[in-house]
C-alpha cells in the first residue's frame, strides 16, 4: 500500500491532516501532537487552532476519518475482481506485505495506533476508531456473500483483527513473514468456511 502521507496538498489545513495521519501511523496519538503537525506540515503554529478550534482531538478525528476512507478504498481495490474469496483475502495480505516493505516497516495503522493510546482525555476518539474498524469489516464481509450475514460479519472481523495483528508483528520484526503467513491462514479459513455452504 502506498504511503498515505505522500499526497502533496497546497492548503495548510489539508497538510496538517496529512501530517497527523503520518504521525499517527508512526507513533499513535502522540503523532498528532501540535508541535509535530506544525513542523511536518510547514504551517504556522497559530493556524492549527484556526483550522481546528477543538485542538488536537479535532485534528486527530479528521485525520482518522481521512485515513479510514483511504484504507477503505485500498480494501475495495484489493478485494475487487472475479477471484475466489480466499484468493482475494490472500491478495489483501500480500499487498500489505509489499507496502510495509516499500515503507521500510516505518508505518502502521493510524486507527490501531490511536486505539492503543486511548485514555480519559482522548476517549472521544474511541467511537471514531470503532466505527472505522466496523466499516472495514463490512467491506470485507461483502466478499463472503454466500455465508449467513452473522457469519460473514464474524469472519470479516477476524480478517481485520488478523490484518492488524500481523501488521504489528511485521513492524516489530521488520519482516513480512507474519503478514504472508497470516494471509495464507486467513485464506485457508475462508476457503473452509465457504466450502461448507
Amino acid at each position: 500500500m502506498r504511503a498515505m502521507n505522500a499526497r502533496v496538498l497546497d492548503h495548510p489545513r489539508d497538510r496538517m491532516i496529512d501530517a497527523a495521519i503520518a504521525g499517527m501511523r508512526l507513533c499513535g496519538l502522540a503523532g498528532a501532537g501540535i508541535n509535530h503537525v506544525v513542523t511536518a506540515s510547514g504551517a504556522p503554529k497559530g493556524s492549527l487552532y484556526h483550522y481546528f478550534p477543538g485542538g488536537k482531538l479535532e485534528l486527530a478525528r479528521e485525520a482518522l476519518e481521512r485515513f479510514g476512507e483511504q484504507r477503505q478504498q485500498e480494501l475495495r481495490t484489493a478485494l475487487s475482481g472475479d477471484a475466489a474469496p480466499d484468493q482475494k483475502i490472500k491478495r489483501l495480505f500480500s499487498r500489505m506485505a509489499k507496502g510495509l516493505a516499500m515503507e521500510d516497516f516505518r508505518y502502521g495503522c493510524a486507527v490501531a495506533g490511536v486505539t492503543l493510546d486511548l485514555d480519559e482525555d482522548s476517549a472521544a476518539l474511541a467511537p471514531v476508531c470503532s466505527g472505522l474498524l466496523d466499516a472495514w469489516a463490512q467491506t470485507v464481509a461483502e466478499v463472503f456473500a454466500p455465508l449467513p450475514a452473522a457469519r460473514r460479519r464474524a469472519l470479516a472481523r477476524f480478517v481485520i483483527a488478523t490484518f492488524e495483528g500481523a501488521l504489528v508483528q511485521a513492524r516489530a520484526a521488520r519482516s513480512t513473514q507474519s503478514v504472508l503467513e497470516a494471509g495464507e491462514l486467513a485464506a485457508s479459513l475462508v476457503r473452509g468456511e465457504l466450502s461448507t455452504t
